[in-house]
């Protein structure tokens, strides 16, 4: 089964090439995430939660949730006005409670002064093996928690990904980014041979190699390439691969199905993203890609 959280809600697909069913009408979807046998979601409408992934019931939580993390154990709720929340069974429902207390962090005025709303959104959490709770706000950077306070740890970010040997992979709008520490970030894509593909969202990890996906921009028409090189590369000597749809897309999410990585997509046009578009799956079948099952809308976020 995957579950595709879309800019139109929430979806359910016995596979990547089946029909999808809608199963929840909750807004736009920022992230899905597994949590034991469970799932949950951040969208525009809170909180939800399902069991089976088709089910789905709002939790009594943060009013604008943008990102999650979840395990079996913990779940950690990003929102947007740079709060990041762990949250655990209660008896009467769900409690949520502050991870240090990152929107009071001295940085905070300036990145409020740059949110076009006034309000900074923790866009992306990860859990790093020394580091702790590693927590991308967008604008503002990333920063990390380990136990006493938030401290600085990169610039701005769409998505973290915490590699085997402790590395961080970050995806920004501007770039594909990593580190060893948090000190120093050094960039991936620079050796790309095309110089526009450089707006990245998501990055995935699949059978030892680290996977990402860049829009095109510049003076051609839009469209999506796929990168993928060794994980443990700090060069990153990556292959570059088109993606196969027919009209202009490039990957946002992503999650391994059945042993196979797949995709979910976003339009694009000559005018930016197009979201609210049908957009396709991909699937990884050997060195190449092939097109999925048509969503609705562009697929932000995948969990099995």
């Amino acid at each position: 089964m995957l579950v595709c959280g879309t800019h139109r809600g929430l979806y359910r697909l016995d596979g990547p090439h089946d029909d999808p069913t809608r199963t929840a009408e909750c807004g736009r979807v920022h992230e899905v995430a597994p949590s034991g046998d469970a799932r949950l979601a951040a969208t525009a409408d809170g909180l939800f939660r399902s069991p089976d992934g088709e089910d789905w019931r709002p939790l009594d939580g943060p009013d604008d949730p943008v990102s999650v993390l979840a395990g079996p154990e913990t779940v950690l709720v990003g929102t947007g006005d740079a709060d990041v929340l762990r949250a655990r069974p209660a008896t009467n429902g769900w409690r949520f409670d502050l991870v240090g207390d990152l929107g009071a962090h001295p940085h905070g005025d300036r990145w409020r002064d740059r949110a076009p709303s006034g309000a900074p959104s923790v866009r992306t959490l990860a859990v790093h093996p020394d580091d702790g709770v590693l927590a991308g706000l967008e604008p503002g950077g990333v920063y990390a928690f380990a136990g006493d306070f938030w401290r600085r740890y990169g610039e701005g970010v769409h998505d973290l990904r915490v590699l085997g040997g402790g590395g961080v992979v970050a995806a920004t709008g501007n770039g594909l980014y990593r580190t060893d520490g948090g000190d120093r970030w050094y960039r991936l894509d620079t050796d790309f041979w095309d110089f526009w593909a450089n707006y990245f969202r998501e990055s995935v990890v699949h059978d030892g190699r680290l996977y990402a996906s860049a829009n095109r921009w510049g003076p051609e028409a839009p469209a999506g390439v796929t990168l993928s090189a060794a994980a443990d590369d700090p060069a990153f000597d990556a292959v570059a691969d088109p993606l196969p749809a027919a009209d202009p897309a490039f990957a946002i999410s992503w999650a391994v199905v059945d042993g196979a990585l797949v995709g979910g997509t976003m339009r694009v046009d000559e005018d930016g993203f197009a979201p609210e578009a049908s957009a396709p799956l991909i699937r990884r079948e050997g060195d190449k890609w092939t097109l999925g099952a048509e969503l609705p809308a562009g697929v932000t976020s995948l969990s099995t």
